[in-house]
This record gives structure tokens, C-alpha cells and sequence, in this order.
């Protein structure tokens, strides 16, 4: 038995998760209005959560090709960090089956403190105080995977090829990713991938000017990084900028937050100014995501493949 173990922010499967949601993320002290709010726009955007349900199948289609490509069983879960099932229950369900092995694997790009990092070191904590033989592999992140770049990269030139043609080669790009509290060199990884990545894309296209946001950054006292997209549309706008590619380089699967934030209020207000605007699409679960994703897994877990022998090695 060896398990994949897919680690999420929270995968909500009812609208009656919400309350619970909210709840979790405030640390218990969510007030009604937070609760009523988060169920508001989860009930305005009139379908099951994109987060939950895209990481779901993306699990399934990669447990499926793991084990066609290595001859040997495999199970995915997935571990959430706001709701249930919790990386603390996939802990224990994973140790009650005594697997060979565990690959954990974050569908977001890029490493994080507070994200990827932490959920890796919280589920090997709880694995090891019961189980110290199993081994436990976390897969990488897949920022500079070529064929990840390549999809996020189709994205962005479906967009360019979007605006108007006589605007097209004056937009400027607006890449965005979920800001972090604390000062840049904190967070000095994180960011010299999304540095390196948002270049790899902004060079696809045929645009000169690109620029590097962050969304949801809280009020001072506490420190965010920075600058703030909405910031950087109105710094755009002063300078007679006429259209906006926006591309979310870190929710590369659709979220509530990402929704509201950039395909909402960023595209609202780029357009509010007199801008055209757009944003390339979410990954999601499309064929050409969940195959890049397993060619980083494959890569990572050493998986040998070839039409007369199948072997798999973790060396």
C-alpha cells in the first residue's frame, strides 16, 4: 500500500460546511456576521466549492495514473487545513494502514511557511509519534516544472488573445499571488519563485511590461507583503495604461477568495477606471494541469516507466 496525500487549504462538500469553515479560520472565534458572510458568497456563487471539488478529482486522476505507471496499489486522501478531512485524521488514518510508503504533494506552486512547509511538518509530527518505519516523501514544489510553465503559460495567451486587438500589444500584466504576513526576507523563496515564474510567462507573450502583486494583504500594524493589487491597478491607470492581463500564479485551482478578489473586485475596478481587463484562466482539473502535475510527481517519486517493464524506486 503506498498513499498519496494531497494537502489543501479546505475542501468544503456542503454549503453546510461554511458555518465550520469560517469558524476554523477565525480560530474559533468567528462572530455570526463572519459566518452569515461566508455563506452568502458561497451561496451567490450558485455552485459546489471549486476548491473542494477540483482537488478531489485532481487526486483521483493522479492516484489512477500512479498506480497504471507503477504496477503497485495506491490510495489518496485529501488533507485540509480548515476542514475536515484534517491533516491531523489523514495523520491517523494513514498510520491505522501502515503504508510502504506516503507521498504528500501541495497543489499550490510554490513553497510556503505558512502553507505547503507547515502542513508537510504538521502531518510527519503526527505520522512519526506512532509510526517511524513508513517512509514519507514530499514531493517538491512544481513552480519551474517546463510543462507547468507551459500550461500557465496557454492560459496567459488565451487572455492576451482575448482583449481587443487594438489595445492587445499596449496591456501590461498583473500577476497576483495570496500575501503573506511578515517582511520580504522572510519569505525570500517564495518569492524568488514567483519572481522567476511570472517571468517564464510574461515572456510567452509578446508584452514588454509586467508586474507582481499580492491580494488579501491585512491592515498595519501587521506587516504584508506587498504592493497590493488593487494599488498597483491604480498606479496603471495613472499612467494612461489601457488593459490588464491579470494571471493568479498561486490559486492555480479556483477558490472563493481568488473569485472575489481578483476576478471580482480587480476586473471590476481595471474596468471602473475606463481599463479593459481579463483574467487567464484557473487550472483547475484540465488534462493538461493534471499531466503536468503527475510528470513533476512521477519525477520526484523516481517512477521508471516503459512499455516492457514498469519499476518504481524511492532512492
Amino acid at each position: 500500500m503506498n498513499i498519496l496525500v494531497l494537502f489543501s487549504y479546505g475542501s468544503l462538500t456542503s454549503i453546510d460546511d461554511v458555518a465550520g469553515f469560517y469558524n476554523d479560520i477565525y480560530h474559533g472565534t468567528a462572530t455570526e456576521e463572519n459566518i452569515a458572510a461566508g455563506i452568502r458568497t458561497y451561496d451567490a456563487h450558485g455552485m459546489a466549492d471549486p476548491l473542494g471539488a477540483n482537488t478531489a478529482r485532481i487526486g483521483q486522476a493522479l492516484v489512477k495514473k500512479l498506480r497504471e505507471e507503477s504496477d503497485e496499489t495506491w490510495k489518496v486522501y485529501v488533507a485540509n487545513h480548515h476542514t475536515e478531512p484534517s491533516i491531523q485524521t489523514v495523520a491517523e488514518e494513514c498510520i491505522k494502514l501502515n503504508p510502504k510508503r506516503i507521498a504528500t504533494f501541495s497543489l499550490t506552486p510554490f513553497d510556503s511557511l505558512t502553507g505547503s512547509n507547515a502542513y508537510a511538518k504538521r502531518f510527519t509530527k503526527l505520522f512519526r509519534e506512532k509510526n517511524k518505519q513508513t517512509d514519507i516523501i514530499h514531493v517538491a514544489p512544481y513552480c519551474d516544472h517546463d510543462q507547468f510553465v507551459e500550461v500557465l503559460s496557454d492560459r496567459a495567451k488565451t487572455a492576451y488573445e482575448w482583449l481587443p486587438e487594438s489595445e492587445r500589444n499596449q496591456a501590461e500584466i498583473v500577476f497576483t499571488v495570496h500575501s503573506k504576513p511578515g517582511v520580504p526576507k522572510a519569505h525570500q523563496t517564495m518569492i524568488s519563485q514567483y519572481e522567476t515564474l511570472a517571468k517564464k510567462v510574461a515572456d510567452s507573450l509578446p508584452l514588454k511590461n509586467y508586474h507582481l502583486a499580492y491580494r488579501s494583504g491585512k491592515p498595519l500594524p501587521q506587516r504584508w507583503l506587498g504592493p497590493d493589487v488593487l494599488d498597483v491597478i491604480d498606479e496603471l491607470h495613472a499612467k494612461e495604461v489601457p488593459a490588464i492581463i491579470f494571471i493568479e500564479a498561486l490559486s492555480v485551482i479556483e477558490n472563493l477568495e481568488a473569485i472575489q478578489e481578483i476576478t471580482t473586485d480587480a476586473i471590476n475596478k481595471a474596468k471602473g477606471l475606463g481599463m479593459s481587463a481579463v483574467q487567464s484562466e484557473y487550472l483547475n482539473d484540465s488534462a493538461d494541469f493534471v499531466d503536468a502535475l503527475f510528470e513533476h510527481l512521477s519525477a520526484e517519486l523516481k517512477i521508471e516507466t516503459g512499455e516492457k517493464s514498469v519499476s518504481i524506486s524511492f532512492k
